[in-house]
C-alpha cells in the first residue's frame, strides 16, 4: 500500500522543521551572545547617539603661542586673550572669564580618575571583568584605555563577530557610556607635542568645547572651554591648539 500525500507531506515538514531547529540552535551556540550585543548595541545608540562618534583627526591651523600664561593647580598654559579676566576657584577647578567673553574651566588634574591603575592594582569585579574582555591585550597608559573606549561604535560588532571581539566591543561601549560627562557632538583627536588627547565639539558651532588631555607622564587633564553670553569674541580651534601646546608643569621655582 502507498502513502498518501498528506503522509509525504507530514514527513517532509518533520525534517524540514527539525532541520530548522538544528540551524538555529547550531547559530545560537555560535552567535547567540554576539547577536545579543549587537542588538543591545544598537539599542544604546538609540538612548546615547554619541556613541556612534569616534575619534576624527583633526584639521587645525597653524599654532600660534598664546601671549596671556593663566596657571591652575601647579600648571600653566597660553591663550592669545589680552581681556582682563576674572578668576573664580574652589576645591574641584579654576574658571577664568574674560572681559571679552570667553570662559576656560581648568579641573584639578589630582582629581582625574586613574582608571588603569584602579583596573590593575585591585582583584575587582571590574577588574575580572576587565580581564575577561581584554584577554591577550594590555595597556600601558590611560591615554591607552581611554583611546580603546572612544574608538569603540556599535558599528564594531555585527552578529557574526567573534565571541572575543563581542565581549570586548560590548566592555568598551559600556565604558564610553559611563565616560559620557564630556559626550557631545564631534569627537576628535588632538596632539601638540608630548600631550595628546580627545575633544569634544566644534568651537564653530559658538557651544562649549571639552577636552580630555593626558601629559607625556600619563597625568590627565579636562579642560572646557566657553563663550559668556554676549561674547564680543568667540574661542577657535587655534585658542584650544595653543593652549594644548603650551600646557605644561610650573616649574617648581615659581610655585
Amino acid at each position: 500500500m502507498t502513502k498518501t500525500r498528506p503522509e509525504n507531506n507530514s514527513a517532509r515538514n518533520t525534517i524540514i522543521l527539525t532541520v530548522a531547529v538544528i540551524v538555529v540552535a547550531a547559530y545560537c551556540v555560535a552567535f547567540g551572545l554576539q547577536t545579543l550585543v549587537w542588538f543591545e548595541a544598537r539599542h544604546w545608540a538609540g538612548s546615547n547617539p554619541w556613541i556612534k562618534d569616534v575619534p576624527q583627526a583633526l584639521n587645525s591651523p597653524a599654532v600660534q603661542e598664546g601671549s596671556t600664561q593663566l596657571k591652575a593647580f601647579n600648571y600653566e598654559f597660553k591663550v592669545p586673550w589680552d581681556a582682563k579676566q576674572k578668576i573664580v576657584t574652589d576645591q574641584a577647578r579654576m574658571e577664568f572669564h574674560f572681559d571679552s567673553g570667553q570662559v576656560i574651566i581648568f579641573y584639578d588634574p589630582e582629581a582625574q580618575a586613574d582608571v588603569l591603575r584602579g583596573l590593575t592594582s585591585e582583584n575587582t569585579a571590574e577588574y575580572q571583568q576587565f580581564q575577561n574582555a581584554f584577554v591577550g591585550q594590555s595597556f600601558d597608559s590611560n591615554y591607552a584605555i581611554y583611546q580603546a573606549v572612544y574608538d569603540a561604535s556599535p558599528a564594531s560588532v555585527s552578529p557574526v563577530s567573534s565571541l572575543r571581539d563581542a565581549i570586548r566591543v560590548n566592555q568598551l561601549l559600556l565604558w564610553k557610556i559611563a565616560f559620557g560627562a564630556d559626550a557631545m557632538p564631534g569627537l576628535h583627536s588632538i596632539q601638540s607635542g608630548s600631550n595628546r588627547g580627545f575633544e569634544f565639539g566644534d568651537p564653530s558651532t559658538g557651544q562649549p568645547v571639552a577636552l580630555r588631555l593626558f601629559d607625556g607622564r600619563d597625568r590627565q587633564f579636562r579642560i572646557v572651554f566657553a563663550n559668556a553670553a554676549g561674547a564680543t569674541t568667540k574661542f577657535t580651534q587655534a585658542d584650544i591648539d595653543s593652549a594644548v601646546q603650551s600646557l605644561q608643569p610650573i616649574p617648581i621655582m615659581e610655585r
